[in-house]
């Protein structure tokens, strides 16, 4: 793994928001397994969309545009631009919206996806997927 910093650019993925249909997500997992050994993070973009997960990591989101809603519990969480949100792990949850949003994710561990033996998550390209 590099020590150097790595820079992702928003405009490399924006066309993917533009086109992204009503009901669907699109997840881009830049800092990944490859990147990090302790740490993931990337960009995901929802587009009236309601996604079930049962979360098996701690995550923070940070929302960057429109209005996200993350359900859990029966209790929602609302989030506008700049707002920043943490949930535990091991919580059933909704990321939603009703409009297009983009969210920031942080999550840890890194290989959380493969600790859970999960190897479909709705809305990451297969090749984002770890092996």
């Amino acid at each position: 793994m590099s020590k150097k910093p790595q820079l992702y650019k928003f405009k490399d993925i924006e066309n993917r928001l533009h086109s992204l249909e009503p009901g669907k997500s699109y997840i881009k997992p830049f800092v990944t397994s490859k990147v990090s050994n302790t740490m993931c993070g990337g960009l995901n973009f929802l587009n009236k969309a309601s996604i079930p997960w049962d979360l098996t990591c701690d995550e923070i989101i940070y929302c960057m545009t429109g209005t996200f809603r993350l359900t859990c519990n029966g209790e929602s969480y609302i989030c506008n631009p700049g707002d920043v949100l943490y949930i535990p792990k091991d919580n059933h949850i909704a990321y939603e919206c009703d409009e297009k949003c983009v969210i920031f994710y942080a999550a840890y561990p890194h290989d959380w996806k493969q600790q859970a033996g999960i190897t479909f998550v709705p809305g990451i390209d297969p090749e984002d997927m770890p092996q």
